[in-house]
């Protein structure tokens, strides 16, 4: 096993990026099975009390803005999307994990369309989450850039 840190620190990045996707899989799938009007009873019983305590609360009067969008079509859409979102970075991690150079290149590729499409959201949605993770994308792009390039050259 190579013990080189940079590859080390490469093999922990893809699986806490393989974890996160496997959760957004799971909360996609529960959210899809969930009806809309549960989860939207859900997030008003959640932040009941502190609108109450504080009106002006920052969180609470984003989940009521949110709630007051929400519809089973953005229902239908947000779960798909996470499943399939889920579903596609497993399969990059997993094809970074196994090590094949094919992979690498496909899964840079996919890591920066999704980079591209949150920064996109980022601007009508601004929010910072969408920033944090196309960041620690970026992070995980170069990691598996190098790792790239190292395994070149031991086949070369």
């Amino acid at each position: 096993m190579n013990r080189n840190p940079r590859h080390i620190l490469f093999l922990v990045s893809i699986l806490l990026k393989g974890l996160f996707a496997l959760l957004e899989f799971v909360a996609g799938l529960g959210m899809y099975l969930t009806p809309p009007e549960f989860i939207a009873q859900l997030i008003r019983f959640m932040f009941k009390n502190q609108l109450v305590a504080d009106r002006h609360d920052f969180i609470a009067t984003f989940m009521q803005h949110q709630l007051a969008e929400y519809d089973v079509s953005h229902h239908t859409f947000v779960s798909i999307y996470l499943m399939l979102h889920g579903l596609v970075k497993i399969g990059v991690v997993a094809g970074l994990w196994s090590e094949k150079l094919w992979a690498f290149p496909i899964g840079i590729s996919a890591l920066a369309a999704f980079i591209i499409y949150q920064l996109s959201r980022f601007s009508y949605t601004h929010a910072p989450l969408l920033v944090v993770i196309s960041i620690f994308d970026a992070f995980i792009i170069l990691l598996a850039w190098r790792e790239w390039q190292a395994m070149k050259q031991k086949v070369a």
